[in-house]
């Protein structure tokens, strides 16, 4: 009965939070959240987000859209550690521009950087009608900030407020910037209101809306009135489930070139997303972004029409979105163009090289011998000249340079587009153009098969990527409507088999060689350790080394005992939390064995060891064993770790979890000798 009090207590308490976060009126806190110190539904949470409210508002212009995004926010702090959520930092675009749209033959002009919340721009083909639509150089605006501090000084309520001083914008690159600002007299019980609105004429995508962060959230909703004129994809995501409702509303407006004339109305679609008491999703080492979990909403334009104009497609099929990536000038002027190594090329004789993989390994370490990577991922290339001259350039850059190099000698290379992992994952329910952020090359072997490189690549070798790029569903770009989707995740593998030969002296000491083959990711991660400490990075598919070491083990009289491996194979269980709520993503699927071969002291035998173990997760996407023999006066340990598969379901959690408790202990624990 007791219980049921404490559950009927805890539900009437949430609820009554919820309903004063609807009614959230700025710089008005109630007595209620003045006077909170604990969120029931988590004790531990440092501060809790009480409310947040969006409201998407569209104006009609005679031949474009203007967007305002009005956010308001109340964050609860908790604990000394939530000052931390004082900071407020909101980005923001200018000097965006679009590259294509469906259909249209376009001229490139500003790229700005993909991926965002913007894209790239558009001009019609000796007509000026796209251009008047999606602006030729739009700028967003963070406008009508105001924020303050609410703090209980006795039994009065005390306000700090920003001032304009506080407020800082800071430009990221060509065309990302950020407004940035701390609330001030933020601590340990303070109220936090915040306001602002973002001004935007990028009416083509709608910014990524995330009702969930890293702290809970009591109440969370997003207010879209979108005018019939526009129609896009969306979709709303998370672990936990947002409720909404689409209804038929209105809107009226007035064009700017007659404001005599009177307003039309017109139909649009009403989209209210609602979240209620959803939990805090803090980052994670073995979640590449918590965004894809987190309970939100993310759309892009699908069709869309002008007052007295017919509808028109902006990204309906993946198809079109092909078109429009070979029709973009960055694509189409350079993936039909020599490269500018073609003469160097031809006088190395790499055309000559019989072996496909390696004709295209000699392409890529001749290119990378004139170009270095810089460390950034970008979807829309510069011209190869500009780069060549430059000697540095992103992914994207050299990608385009290697495209032209393979098939100067004869190779059939071709985009890859993507979204890195660390951006989040592409949509599901539809096309995506605004998502791409980057692309690898694409290597024709035979008719089915392709390889694959990227110029992040350097230490790595053909079908060893870089973690980040290992994406499930990548697309590979041809002509005439043949695209396909690849899975990157099941062309690279980190392979390690080390084998140890060592000897055990009656004083304890385990001296030997341990002699580790590297193949694929493994060797790509070595030899950037070899580079890191000064020497050359390879480009290769396999690595080997040999280490010589000593271990001393215990001795008690007769007997000996000393760890069998030279260093623990897993240090450290990293899952130690009783139960997760998303899921684990693994960088790559992995395979780790060790084979130790000892030499024990004359007269001495295998007393103890651990037992033998087999065992697997459920779904067999990781395994384990682990063994222990001994005959003629050796000693043999087996150890075996391999995970095949990159996702696992958090159902999947408690065995994923206690197979790594059972291996990081195993990998530590002693084999027992002694004298007979």
């Amino acid at each position: 009965m007791k219980q049921k009090a404490l559950s009927l207590f805890f539900l009437l308490a949430m609820s009554c939070l919820t309903v004063v976060a609807q009614q959230m009126k700025y710089g008005k806190p109630s007595d209620e959240e003045l006077r909170m110190t604990v969120y029931e539904a988590d004790s531990s949470a440092e501060a809790v987000v009480l409310c947040r409210l969006t409201e998407v508002v569209y104006t009609i212009q005679q031949s474009s859209f203007l967007l305002d995004y009005k956010e308001r926010f109340r964050i609860k702090v908790l604990k000394p550690e939530g000052v931390r959520f004082a900071k407020v930092v909101i980005p923001y675009q200018q000097m965006v521009s679009i590259n294509t749209i469906g259909g249209t033959k376009v001229t490139a002009k500003a790229l700005p950087k993909p991926g965002g919340s913007s894209d790239s721009y558009f001009e019609g083909e000796g007509v000026s009608m796209v251009e008047g639509v999606f602006g030729a150089d739009a700028d967003e605006s963070v406008e009508d900030i105001r924020a303050v501090a609410v703090n209980m000084d006795g039994s009065k309520a005390v306000k700090t407020h920003l001032k304009k001083s506080d407020i800082v914008k800071t430009k990221i690159d060509e065309h990302n910037y950020q407004v940035e600002f701390t609330v001030p007299n933020v601590k340990e019980g303070t109220v936090i209101d915040v306001e602002y609105s973002i001004h935007s004429p990028l009416f083509w995508q709608l910014r990524d809306w995330h009702a969930q962060c890293e702290i809970p959230v009591v109440f969370a909703r997003l207010d879209m009135d979108i005018p019939s004129y526009l129609i896009y994809n969306i979709e709303d995501h998370g672990i936990q489930r947002l409720t909404y409702t689409c209804n038929a509303g209105s809107m009226k407006f007035k064009l700017v070139n007659d404001p005599l004339s009177n307003p039309v109305t017109i139909v649009t679609n009403h989209y209210i997303y609602t979240g209620r008491n959803l939990k805090g999703m803090p980052k994670d080492d073995y979640v590449w972004n918590v965004n894809d979990y987190c309970a939100g909403v993310t759309a892009e334009l699908k069709t869309y029409r002008l007052p007295g104009m017919s509808e028109m497609d902006f990204a309906r099929t993946w198809e079109q979105i092909d078109e429009m990536i070979l029709g973009a000038d960055p694509f189409n002027l350079q993936l039909n163009a020599h490269s500018p190594l073609q003469q160097e090329l031809q006088e190395a004789h790499i055309q000559d090289i019989a072996n496909q993989q390696e004709r295209a390994a000699a392409v890529y370490q001749l290119v990378m011998k004139h170009v270095t990577w810089n460390g950034k991922y970008e979807l829309w290339p510069q011209p190869t000249k500009e780069v060549l001259q430059q000697g540095t350039g992103n992914n994207a850059d050299i990608n385009m340079l290697l495209i032209q190099s393979l098939k100067d000698v004869g190779l059939e290379a071709t985009p890859v587009v993507l979204r890195s992992r660390d951006q989040g994952k592409m949509p599901y329910n539809f096309p995506s153009y605004q998502k791409l952020t980057t692309f690898v090359v694409g290597i024709k072997q035979s008719a089915q098969q392709y390889a694959y490189v990227d110029a992040s690549s350097a230490d790595g070798w053909l079908n060893v990527l870089p973690a980040t790029l290992l994406v499930e569903r990548a697309r590979l770009i041809l002509k005439d409507k043949k695209s396909q989707w690849v899975n990157l995740q099941k062309i690279s593998r980190s392979q390690t088999t080390a084998i140890v030969e060592a000897t055990l002296s009656a004083d304890g000491v385990l001296s030997g060689t341990q002699t580790t083959h590297y193949r694929g990711l493994a060797a790509a991660c070595y030899h950037a350790q070899q580079r890191a400490n000064g020497g050359q990075s390879a480009f290769a598919a396999e690595a080997t080394d040999s280490v010589p070491f000593t271990i001393r083990g215990e001795v008690s009289g007769n007997k000996i005992s000393v760890c069998p491996f030279r260093t623990a194979p897993i240090a450290e269980n990293p899952f130690k939390a009783g139960k997760r709520l998303m899921p684990v993503d693994f960088p790559c699927e992995e395979m780790q064995q060790i084979t130790v071969n000892i030499t024990l002291p004359e007269g001495y035998v295998l007393e103890s060891s651990q037992k033998p173990i087999s065992v697997s997760t459920p779904d067999k996407g990781i395994t384990g064993r682990y063994s222990v023999s001994s005959y003629g006066g050796k000693v043999q340990v087996q150890y075996l770790f391999n995970v095949s598969k990159v996702s696992h379901s958090n159902s999947n959690y408690e065995a994923l979890r206690d197979i790594f408790s059972i291996f990081a202990d195993y990998g530590k624990a002693p084999i027992v000798v002694v004298k007979k």
